[in-house]
């Protein structure tokens, strides 16, 4: 089975191979000619056979699974704007099948023209399209919301700029919970030896330091690319696909299956 044209999300691929075994029961495997890490690492979670020649071959049902090294491809991905994000995050989490933008802008506190900005973006992208009720501008998705999150996946911002370390006395007050203390707190996950909470604006508006010095001491803070609260539903914590997305690089199977019990939250 070949793309016709980029590769789809996990959940369509695994539809498009059921409908193909309901005709002829035989093993489907996918032939790619080009292939990302995260792309072999998806499918390989997901024991969907794959051939990328020459150097990748994943046949699970005859026990072949040969890797080889990945060469850089030629098309770069393009990362969302603060603005983008916080719109598609409130769109997949509003699921309803259309969002008003102008509403949204007026919610989010920002201009019309960062709203269009991130229009734009999100359309350039091929993430939602977009159509208008006389001078409004609706956006909308034929996408389930997780297969939309899936797709935007490589172009998802990590909302973290920056951290820092900052004792406890000069913490700002009411800062949100973060990285591990907050997927802590949503989940089973144990609770981190550091606390660890989000700021935005300015690094130098926070008394810190880029190295960690007595975690009795000190609490972590990430100063993130946009407002960390403005999307949450619950208070004291950051909204979970960006917490999500501040954590995709890390390796930890606990918090793997951390993060897939929270989105499994979101699809719901």
């Amino acid at each position: 089975m070949e793309p016709r044209g980029e590769l789809l999300t996990i959940t369509a691929i695994k539809k498009q191979i059921i409908r193909i075994q309901d005709v002829e029961p035989y093993p489907v495997v996918l032939n790619l000619t080009e292939m990302t890490a995260r792309q072999r690492q998806s499918l390989i979670k997901a024991q969907i056979p794959f051939i990328a020649p020459p150097c990748h071959i994943y046949l699970p049902f005859l026990g072949i699974a040969l890797v080889g090294r990945f060469t850089s491809l030629d098309h770069p991905k393009e990362t969302l704007m603060p603005a983008s994000q916080l719109l598609l995050f409130h769109y997949i989490y509003q699921a309803e099948s259309e969002l008003r933008t102008g509403e949204t802008a007026r919610m989010f506190g920002i201009s019309a023209m960062q709203i269009s900005r991130a229009v734009r973006q999100l359309i350039s992208l091929r993430l939602v399209n977009d159509r208008k009720d006389g001078v409004r501008i609706i956006i909308y998705s034929n996408e389930s919301r997780n297969d939309l999150f899936e797709r935007a996946k490589p172009h998802l911002l990590n909302p973290v700029r920056k951290k820092l370390y900052v004792d406890y006395k000069n913490l700002p007050s009411g800062l949100p919970s973060a990285g591990y203390s907050a997927l802590s707190e949503l989940t089973m996950l144990g609770k981190p030896s550091i606390d660890t909470y989000a700021y935005h604006g300015k690094v130098g508006e926070i008394d810190g330091l880029d190295t960690l010095i007595d975690f009795n001491e000190q609490a972590e803070v990430e100063v993130w690319q946009y407002n960390p609260t403005i999307l949450s539903s619950k208070p004291g914590i950051v909204d979970t696909l960006s917490l999500v997305v501040s954590l995709l690089h890390d390796d930890d199977p606990r918090v793997e299956q951390s993060i897939d019990e929270l989105l499994s939250e979101v699809w719901r």
